[in-house]
């Protein structure tokens, strides 16, 4: 058995369900791109962002303030990042793209920025989502 299959092995065996085990509920709702009407020069959402229903996942959500820097040189303030597993988003239909809500703690938090994380050949097993809170 060769190394990627081992590492498959060891995260479907051990790894996966010791994050589920660390992890916590959010709710995430992705924005309904269909039921978004949208400016058709800037591609912006005219009026309000229409959302799909609630999805529970299990994710690990780490608070706190921080700056993200961007690819093109540019930095981001973000709120706390969301780590939730790729298989089971997945599984449930979730995009978890950037303008997603999520409700977590009681609190409502926006996507900023979606990375794949935890690469094993062409696998990712995680993805990492940088959050901002929604509202005042």
């Amino acid at each position: 058995m060769g190394l990627l299959q081992e590492v498959r092995r060891a995260w479907d065996g051990i790894l996966s369900p010791m994050f589920g085990e660390f992890a916590t509920e959010v709710l995430v709702q992705d924005v309904d791109v269909p039921g978004t009407v949208k400016d058709p020069v800037y591609g912006e959402a005219e009026g309000a962002k229409v959302f799909t229903a609630p999805v529970a996942v299990l994710a690990r959500v780490r608070l706190g303030k921080s700056r993200q820097a961007l690819d093109a040189g540019e930095a981001e303030e973000a709120d706390g990042t969301l780590t939730a597993r790729t298989d089971e988003l997945a599984a449930k239909g979730v995009l978890l793209d950037p303008g997603a809500r999520i409700l977590f703690g009681g609190q409502r938090f926006v996507v900023v920025r979606r990375e794949a994380r935890a690469q094993v050949g062409a696998d990712f097993f995680l993805v990492r989502a940088t959050l901002r809170r929604e509202g005042p």
